[in-house]
């Protein structure tokens, strides 16, 4: 039996129900009570089983009643200050996060005007940036600001972002913005000594590396070496991802096994004691969950290798499935939030996958009828292909648990992921080594110089292969997102592939009868809801999605025909709403495919969410009206259209479009001839969407993009002897606020 295992699934649930199912909370404590009872009550005569669900359901209790009183707390805090002025004393626990237009500080506040009690929760505080007055903050500074307090905001659309949520992960329960001007600086140094020690060490290795590397290579190097990407482009990330490797960047198992290897090797070298060794070891390991900040793949792979050196010197044997369980517990223990954090799944799912099917793997492999080599060099070739195949299997086990979870999350999967993997891994290793032979050269400058040259040469290697990968056809194959039940069902399939020789299946005999049948038929309702997707429900369906600025609405008709238009966007600032929003918004909702793109107009608060929609999936038809002015925008537009060879239909007043048996749009205005005044805004395509189920009955929508006054007069004279303009639903155009 390992408890820990035991215990931490039980963990895991009671988190899941005290977030998801709070509703049903007291049926389910009742229920609770009933089964410890019960147990309690036979457990003389199921000694083995009463042990492992007793450890199951106090562990349930504890992680569920630890949830609930975190809820509790965010919540009474929120409805406390929300949307209230609020005077706050605090210090800043991280550096600053350079953003666009502002900075970015978590700061524990200490104490609130008029609370008596002194508090203790983090929030984020905005700092705008002005031109008059600037304000960098440091860490530890003790700093005093009155600002509005803002609840974090929960998903806009459904699936999409939560920013509350993960605030929560970071142990954060709120927001405030002010001005520079608006904030004072009242004590400095007002953390812990270790704290900031730690915190020194860090920032002083960051400044060395940024000192001698150039910047982006500099960044990269301590994204790897320490996990500070803060810095770190967005290009250079989003090529790690395309590529398949994104985990080199967030330090892991990989990483502190190399640790390992040389600070051991350095160790060996003094000729210490071996427990002493060890024992300093340790210390290490907690030191470096600290200088990394406690992220959740670092902490993962510290306390296992940890728990491995502690059963070395107490001469007991090392349990892997114990360690993993037990990282995952202590990790939750302090922050159950950390179960939603994207890290901790990946880096758990990884290392999951690796221990329990990389054997499994490694045994069909050796089951294989292989040819034996008797010369030296077919024994270096023989040698050579069997470290291959291991790490192919290692990323393949990793993969099985990790697959659905990237696609839950960034709705792709790679086919080229062993090809990226096999080529990297070997210069990671490299540029760790490298890397941490380098730090230690800080001592002397002129050596850490010489150490650079190599290194920068290593990393630059590491970036090609990213961007090489990346470019690979299918390195990045966008998928919907599936839904949680088809994860789970996922996840049995595996179950019943690698495991259908355990006792549960043994005792099951008509499962292991019919296990192939049952595969199948899993594998079937896995991929049901994509082929349901294209069989007509006779539903209309007319979604408006939350974009913030501009307008955004998707249309499904009874015969499954995909209608979107416009797709927000903004002139400032670098976030894509289309990348961002529309697209994962669709995804979400298993459409692959839009059979009409509407432009109302060019304007980017429109448009621009359109435009990242026409280059990832695939547009059938694009609609626009005539252009009186050749915006950028437009110009991108026909760029995009031609490469992606979509069917541009232009249209004017009169004009109709046939959507399907029951649904067709019939374009309003603008008229041949334009509006000269505010060109793009007033010539916007005003359309009518009409839904017609039976003869007599009808629903309809009036689409009027973001036309003004002058517009609405001419729409008015237009249509005045008709019923052109009536609609059961009208979209404002929003200048009329």
């Amino acid at each position: 039996m390992r408890p820990f295992c035991i215990a931490t699934i039980g963990g895991i649930l009671g988190i899941i129900v005290g977030l998801y199912f709070r509703g049903i909370a007291l049926f389910v404590m009742f229920f609770i009570l009933f089964i410890i009872f019960m147990i309690l009550l036979f457990t003389k005569l199921i000694k083995k089983k009463g042990k492992v669900f007793a450890i199951f359901l106090i562990s349930f209790i504890l992680f569920y009643s630890h949830i609930c009183l975190q809820e509790n707390n965010y919540a009474n805090i929120n409805q406390k200050y929300a949307q209230k002025e609020v005077e706050v004393q605090a210090i800043v626990i991280k550096d600053r996060i350079e953003k666009e237009y502002k900075d970015v500080y978590y700061i524990q506040v200490i104490k609130i005007k008029g609370q008596d009690k002194k508090q203790n929760f983090k929030m984020v505080l905005n700092v705008k940036r002005q031109k008059e007055k600037k304000i960098l903050l440091e860490y530890g500074d003790m700093v005093y600001f009155k600002g509005i307090y803002e609840q974090p905001d929960e998903a806009r659309n459904e699936g999409g972002f939560d920013y509350s949520k993960y605030l929560k992960t970071k142990g954060i329960a709120g927001i405030t913005t002010i001005k520079a001007e608006e904030i004072k600086v009242v004590g400095k140094n007002q953390t812990g000594v270790v704290a900031r020690a730690i915190h020194d060490i860090r920032q002083n290795i960051v400044a060395k590396v940024r000192r001698i590397l150039p910047e982006d290579i500099a960044n990269l190097c301590t994204g790897l070496l320490i996990g500070e990407k803060t810095q770190l482009s967005e290009d250079i990330q989003e090529t790690f991802r395309k590529s398949s490797l994104s985990h080199m960047l967030a330090i892991s198992g990989a990483h502190v096994s190399y640790i390992l290897l040389g600070i051991t090797t350095f160790i060996q070298k003094l000729k210490l004691h071996k427990r002493w060794g060890k024992g300093i070891l340790i210390l290490f390991f907690i030191f470096f969950m600290a200088l990394t900040e406690f992220t959740p793949s670092v902490t993962r792979s510290c306390i296992m290798v940890i728990l491995q050196l502690l059963a070395s010197i107490l001469f007991r044997k090392s349990d892997t499935y114990q360690n993993l369980a037990m990282s995952s517990f202590i990790i939750l223990l302090i922050n159950p939030y950390a179960l939603l954090e994207i890290g901790f799944q990946l880096s758990f799912g990884g290392t999951i996958g690796i221990v329990v099917f990389s054997k499994k793997l490694q045994r069909m492999k050796d089951d294989t009828k292989k040819e034996k080599f008797t010369s030296k060099r077919g024994v270096l070739v023989e040698k050579t292909l069997h470290k291959v195949k291991e790490m192919c299997m290692v990323t393949l086990s990793a993969n099985l648990v990790i697959i659905p979870i990237m696609m839950y999350y960034f709705n792709t999967i790679s086919l080229t992921l062993f090809i990226s993997n096999l080529l990297a891994s070997p210069i990671l290793g490299i540029s760790l080594i490298l890397g941490m032979i380098f730090m230690i050269s800080f001592l002397i400058l002129p050596l850490a110089k010489l150490i650079s040259l190599l290194l920068y040469s290593v990393l630059q290697i590491l970036i090609w292969i990213a961007q090489v990968s990346s470019n690979l056809p299918f390195s990045q194959i966008l998928v919907p997102t599936p839904k949680i039940w088809q994860i789970l069902l996922y996840y049995l399939v595996l179950i019943l592939i690698f495991f259908h020789k355990a006792k549960l299946f043994l005792q099951y005999s008509f499962m292991l009868k019919y296990r192939k049948a049952i595969i199948a038929m899993l594998l079937l309702l896995v991929i049901s809801p994509s082929i349901l997707q294209i069989i007509p429900d006779n539903k209309l369906t007319i979604s408006f999605i939350d974009v913030g600025q501009g307008d955004s609405m998707l249309i499904q008709t009874p015969s499954r025909k995909t209608i979107l238009i416009d797709g927000g966007g903004s002139e400032t600032g670098s976030f894509n709403v289309g990348e961002k929003t529309v697209i994962p918004y669709l995804l979400d909702k298993g459409i692959m495919s839009i059979d009409y793109m509407i432009f109302s107009h060019f304007d980017s608060d429109h448009c621009q969410g359109l435009l990242s929609v026409m280059e990832k999936l695939k547009v059938k038809n694009a609609v626009i009206s005539n252009q009186g002015e050749k915006s950028n925008n437009y110009i991108q537009f026909l760029k995009i259209a031609k490469a992606r060879k979509v069917k541009v239909i232009s249209v004017q007043a009169g004009d109709r479009i046939n959507l399907d048996k029951k649904c067709y749009l019939s374009i309003l205005f603008p008229k041949q001839e334009l509006i000269k005044e505010n060109v793009l805004n007033n010539n916007s395509l005003v359309a009518k969407f009409i839904y017609q189920p039976k003869p007599g009955k009808e629903l309809s929508i009036l689409l009027t993009g973001d036309i003004e006054k002058i517009a609405e007069k001419q729409l008015i004279q237009m249509y005045q002897d008709t019923n052109e303009l009536q609609a059961n639903i009208l979209k404002v155009a929003h200048h009329r606020f």
